[in-house]
């Protein structure tokens, strides 16, 4: 891995947070051009890669015992991208909630655990986080989490968590997301309480109120007829009323299964559920969709920004490690968003294309640095990097 002579472009609006002092925005700095662009993203492979880098100690205390504050960093992030049109939420967002996993090998990793993973289903080592996302049809970026501890709070209870910091953040989207685990009476109530619509999965074991009976939703789609319909240039085989699901009450509730051109390929059946009870099905499967967004955060994080990097064995430190991989995705988007050719590729591209050209920055400055020390000899630039080869 070259070194990182120079923090990134996109680390510069960090100047103007004032929940940092002047040191510890150096430290922000430091680790948000480590998680972007070092291939090792943890403590001590960041202090040795990125050049301005103080010492792996000074970034160790940065993160564990620095005196700043996380909400207020977090409230300021938010606040920074509201500042491009392409980041800006809106009311017609939506506001995604779910949770994933970090997989360890530590014993002493805070509240590690032994969770399923439906992924790959298999248990793993490891923690779990709880999520929200806001997404629109311009962008998608982290809104905040809470990690999820054994013998403590419900993951229920985190997301109710989380809803009521959105709302008092004042996070305008209408419509909040989230799959089957989260369609609960008391999430759904909460949600309602504060006016919001929403739109959810169910089980196929969920029970559905049909001819008199309450019946399990899958065998309800066995009994009825769908009618086939193009959303978005795929078909999807419908069927849609309202009806009383569960402890939902009564909802819409739609059962859709999407048309594949693979033979081999299982049929894709949904069961969904929302309190917009006169919104067309079209709109309801575009709605849904739209959850995939946060699989795709997940992913993007995990592979390319260090979201289980994180060795720390100090709970504050691991969660101030989020929170400026927070920082870090978004600074991407934000820099994306002011940048030409950023706003004709955003809307196509992934996250990986936004780490690809900081990289490309961080070899340039590495160029640059070099050809502007004509006083140096080759064997003494060497000497500069020769750490980040060993």
């Amino acid at each position: 891995m070259l070194p990182i002579t120079s923090f990134l472009s996109c680390t510069e609006p960090i100047d103007q947070f004032e929940c940092f002092s002047k040191r510890q925005k150096h430290h922000a700095k430091t680790y948000v051009t480590g998680l972007v662009a070092a291939s090792n993203k943890t403590v001590q492979g960041i202090s040795n890669i990125v050049l301005p880098a103080k010492s792996e100690r000074a970034l160790n205390k940065f993160l564990t015992e620095y005196d700043w504050d996380e909400e207020q960093l977090n409230r300021e992030r938010l606040a920074l991208l509201q500042q491009a049109d392409d980041t800006r939420w809106s009311s017609e967002g939506v506001v995604i909630i779910d949770d994933t996993f970090t997989h360890k090998t530590g014993k002493k990793i805070p509240h590690a655990g032994k969770y399923y993973d439906h992924g790959i289903h298999s248990y793993i080592w490891g923690q779990n986080i709880v999520y929200a996302l806001y997404a629109d049809e311009k962008t998608t970026y982290p809104l905040g989490f809470r990690l999820y501890k054994k013998n403590d709070k419900r993951r229920i209870e985190l997301a109710i968590e989380l809803v009521d910091e959105l709302i008092e953040i004042g996070v305008p989207a209408d419509t909040y997301l989230f799959d089957m685990f989260y369609s609960t009476e008391e999430f759904v109530t909460h949600l309602e309480g504060y006016g919001k619509e929403w739109v959810s999965a169910v089980k196929s074991d969920a029970r559905v109120s049909y001819g008199g009976d309450r019946i399990r939703v899958d065998a309800l789609a066995e009994r009825i007829d769908t009618v086939p319909r193009t959303v978005n240039g795929d078909t999807y085989h419908i069927w849609t009323q309202k009806r009383e699901v569960g402890r939902l009450g009564e909802v819409k509730l739609l059962i859709t299964e999407k048309e594949s051109s693979d033979e081999d390929e299982e049929p894709s059946v949904k069961y969904i559920v929302s309190n917009k009870i006169d919104a067309p099905a079209s709109h309801l499967i575009e709605l849904y969709a739209m959850r995939w967004r946060v699989e795709t955060f997940f992913r993007d994080t995990k592979q390319d920004l260090g979201f289980g990097d994180c060795e720390l064995r100090h709970a504050a430190g691991a969660s101030r490690h989020w929170h400026l991989l927070m920082l870090a995705y978004s600074l991407l988007k934000f820099g994306a968003a002011h940048s030409a050719l950023g706003t004709i590729l955003g809307h196509a591209s992934s996250l990986r294309n936004d780490v690809k050209r900081s990289f490309r920055e961080s070899v340039q400055n590495l160029l640059s640095w070099a050809l502007t020390s004509p006083d140096r000899s080759i064997d003494e630039l060497m000497q500069q990097i020769d750490g980040m080869f060993i």
